[in-house]
């Protein structure tokens, strides 16, 4: 991906972070036709002690993108974090233009399938859990044991072992104080969350 200096964000943890709060990610091959496929999926990052960073997921059968993983190559998954339009009008200084801000994390590594029957339950054990937090009565798929192992047979659980990582968090660091305040305040009055959640990405930044 494109990168202009200002924008690199090269902090391993501050990538992993995002990728874990915004794990509803785009897998994304390239088939023997040179086409690509793109499929959106929910991931488990996963890394041990500093070891290298896993993402673990699954898709139904019917869905061909799997079979892509036999060509042994890397595969992109795109993590998507806040991002917003940005107004001239919040700007310190004139004249201005319109833009947007952003922050997404590319993983590239090669897709290996998951054939082990309890390590596909482990996924979707800890990626119910994951999206089950915090309600009242959580589900697990130890709660339909039965049902949910006879499913099993129609999906295909992978993990990506992520070789490279690339991060861009465009926020107006290439403007001077006064213009990023502007922006994280015009920001924080929008209505929309996904505004104020990157306002607070910024605000993270400052200082």
């Amino acid at each position: 991906m494109y990168i202009p200096r200002h924008f690199h964000e090269q902090d391993t943890e501050r990538l992993l972070a995002l990728m874990k709060q915004h794990a509803f990610a785009t897998l994304v091959t390239v088939g023997e036709d040179g086409a690509p496929f793109a499929t959106h999926l929910p991931f488990l990052v996963e890394r041990d002690a500093g070891g290298p960073v896993r993402l673990l997921a699954h898709m139904a059968r019917p869905n061909p993108q799997w079979k892509a993983f036999a060509a042994e190559r890397d595969v992109l998954v795109v993590f998507q974090g806040p991002h917003g339009y940005v107004s001239p009008t919040w700007y310190a200084t004139a004249p201005q233009v319109p833009t947007w801000n952003y922050a997404n994390v590319h993983a590239y590594g090669r897709p290996h399938i998951v054939e082990s029957p309890e390590t596909v339950l482990r996924v979707l054990r800890d990626t119910a859990a994951l999206y089950e937090a915090g309600n009242p009565q959580p589900w697990s798929p130890e709660q339909a044991d039965d049902y949910v192992r006879r499913l099993m047979a129609g999906i295909v659980a992978f993990e990506v072992r992520v070789s490279r990582l690339e991060g861009k968090f465009k926020l107006s660091q290439n403007k001077g104080e006064a213009d990023r305040q502007g922006v994280i305040a015009g920001l924080e009055r929008s209505p929309l969350h996904g505004d104020r959640e990157l306002a607070a990405l910024m605000r993270s930044r400052e200082g």
